[in-house]
């Protein structure tokens, strides 16, 4: 498919910003493609991207750099998640999490499935995850809601709970998946997100629930930022990974280092 000139000087422009973190001018821009594009025909074109609100300018005689609109769109559209992410070495994903200002979680038991529901003597409900188990006080009522739920997933519980307003299991289950955290990076990053006690929101597997899709924006962060959620496989077991950062991070290089290194 033929891109036109405007798609392909925005990409570049996206791309420059994603390289440096520095706004790019005309003429600069104008060596860093491939294609030629004379300075001239650029400077007409920054003009008609910053009246769409695509790209701007930070000061009056500097360079242009993507508006946030345009970079959740350039989001949207560059991250797949096709393909199962698979780390089998710990120390190169530390690695690459340092190289990157990106926050970083790894927690399994997410897509654990609900096998058992018991009664213990009337005393305690008891449920069943696999190698894991919840314990909550009995009550027939709860008791009788649960046992129609065997074979849905963890996660899908822990958002019935957010429903019904249950708190004690909603507890156990935040419990249950602080306990199967096995990564935790760069957490100076989700206070630079926040800058304020929501950091510690982030920092919780239970901040999983709030992506009804991969990548979130707005209103779960400010203006400026993203998260991005996907299922990965590691160290041989299903897992769930939780990146988070600025919008101007390179997402799509972060994870396929991780692809290829980790």
């Amino acid at each position: 498919m033929k891109i036109s000139k405007r798609d392909l000087i925005l990409d570049s422009i996206i791309s420059a910003y994603l390289d440096d973190n520095v706004p790019i001018g005309s003429n600069e821009l104008c060596s860093r493609m491939q294609i030629s594009i004379p300075a001239s025909t650029i400077r007409v074109y920054f003009k008609k991207l910053s009246e769409e609100g695509a790209i701007r300018q930070l000061h009056v005689s500097g360079g242009r750099i993507p508006t946030v609109s345009i970079m959740q769109k350039y989001w949207r559209s560059r991250l797949k998640f096709d393909k199962k992410l698979k780390i089998e070495d710990l120390n190169n994903l530390s690695m690459i999490v340092q190289d990157f200002e990106i926050y970083c979680m790894v927690f399994t038991s997410n897509s654990e499935i609900l096998k058992e529901v018991l009664n213990y003597n009337d005393r305690f409900i008891i449920l069943v995850f696999g190698d894991d188990e919840i314990i909550l006080k009995f009550n027939d009522k709860i008791f009788n809601v649960l046992i129609n739920l065997v074979g849905i997933t963890l996660e899908e519980l822990e958002k019935i709970t957010m429903q019904i307003g249950f708190m004690e299991l909603r507890t156990k289950i935040a419990e249950l998946k602080r306990s199967k955290i096995q990564f935790l990076a760069n957490e100076v990053v989700a206070y630079k997100i926040f800058k304020d006690e929501r950091f510690r929101i982030l920092l919780d597997p239970t901040f999983a629930v709030k992506f009804n899709k991969n990548i979130i924006f707005s209103p779960e962060f400010d203006s400026g930022f993203m998260g991005v959620k996907r299922d990965i496989n590691f160290i041989g077991k299903d897992a769930v990974m939780i990146c988070a950062g600025s919008i101007y991070e390179d997402y799509e290089k972060f994870f396929n280092t991780i692809m290829e290194v980790a």
